[in-house]
């Protein structure tokens, strides 16, 4: 799964991506090409586990965050080829994140909410572009060969041109089976989930207005500042709790980021344990363990009979394995399964 930061220029998004994925990209430097990076996901879960079992290793889930360049916005032939190039490389991400200035850093008053509608206008157009260059395709092809090769694909395009002429984003429509799937090639930017990023000076928390204009055009909102989150990774663990505690923070930018993320996706986390390993694995909420099973590897599932199933808080209260199986809170589970957050997977297979 990959999340693009994106935004206007000198929002902190570089910043913010160096934080969260351990990067050391300088910032301020422009360039037309995304940069990707893998940010491991913190799970205090597996923390615990990895006390439990001692492994020989540990390994976190990742998730991989893409900056992609920024622009200036603007009328104009220039604005609009920025725009343009920017928008391209937003298509390739399964969910955007939108990093918004809240300060002033020298580059003059900040505006959020008018970041938000900007780059929220130029998604919608971007889109409205894609669906009315279809519609005209469609309207030849009839012409021409007196028919269409999909007669769902007309209506549901007029009703995208409906929802983004009206300046509303895709992700907002409930769509049938067959109508997402006739959607997947397109890749339309408002249909993917968006995170908005408050990125704000240190020690100043945004409005509630500003709040609520955020959550009205993401999915999710984060607030944070991502200068004092950059000083916070130099440190160590111990000096990095103590700094955070001096100014009343609960917590840093990734957890935070996180959950946003695994929340916008439907992402959820499942272990397995063992002497050798223990590690968490990403799979989409409502996935049944067979799925689960293939993230492992393919063969898991191809061969998948059954999987050994036991709650992550059961484990814990039980003290180790032999006392959660003596409990009856390791249980047998088949194919209908429904694998759930904090499951701890054993899976017996064959091929």
């Amino acid at each position: 799964m990959q999340v693009g930061l994106i935004g206007l220029k000198f929002t902190g998004k570089t910043t913010l991506h160096n934080v969260i994925t351990g990067a050391n990209r300088p910032t301020g430097q422009g360039g037309v090409d995304p940069h990707l990076a893998v940010g491991q996901v913190p799970d205090a879960r597996l923390d615990r586990l990895t006390t439990m079992f001692k492994p020989k290793r540990t390994v976190y889930a990742a998730i991989s965050w893409v900056d992609i360049p920024g622009f200036q916005g603007g009328v104009g032939a220039d604005g609009a080829r920025e725009a343009v190039r920017f928008l391209e490389h937003g298509r390739k991400v399964d969910a955007m994140a939108q990093v918004v200035r809240c300060f002033d850093g020298g580059y003059g008053t900040p505006d959020p909410v008018g970041e938000m509608e900007n780059l929220a206008l130029e998604l919608v157009l971007a889109d409205l572009q894609i669906v009315e260059n279809r519609l005209e395709r469609i309207t030849k092809d009839k012409a021409r060969l007196g028919k269409v090769a999909n007669p769902l694909e007309g209506p549901l395009m007029e009703r995208y041109r409906a929802q983004l002429e009206a300046g509303r984003p895709l992700r907002e429509l409930t769509l049938s089976v067959d109508d997402a799937k006739l959607s997947v090639g397109y890749a339309f930017l408002t249909s993917k989930p968006m995170i908005i990023v408050l990125n704000h000076e240190e020690g100043v928390e945004p409005e509630a207005a500003l709040l609520t204009a955020a959550g009205q055009a993401g999915a999710a909102v984060v607030s944070l500042c991502a200068r004092m989150e950059s000083e916070l990774a130099g440190l160590s663990a111990e000096d990095a709790a103590e700094f955070l505690a001096d100014l009343g923070v609960a917590e840093p930018a990734l957890p935070s980021m996180i959950r946003a993320a695994y929340s916008a996706l439907e992402l959820q986390s499942f272990f397995t344990v063992g002497p050798d390993e223990c590690r968490a694995w990403t799979v989409r909420r409502g996935s049944t363990a067979p799925v689960a099973a293939g993230v492992i590897h393919s063969d898991l599932q191809r061969g998948f009979i059954r999987a050994e199933v036991t709650a992550y808080e059961d484990l814990i209260a039980a003290g180790d394995m032999s006392a959660a199986k003596a409990a009856n809170k390791v249980r047998l589970e088949g194919k209908a399964y429904v694998v759930q957050d904090g499951d701890i997977l054993e899976i017996r297979f064959s091929v």
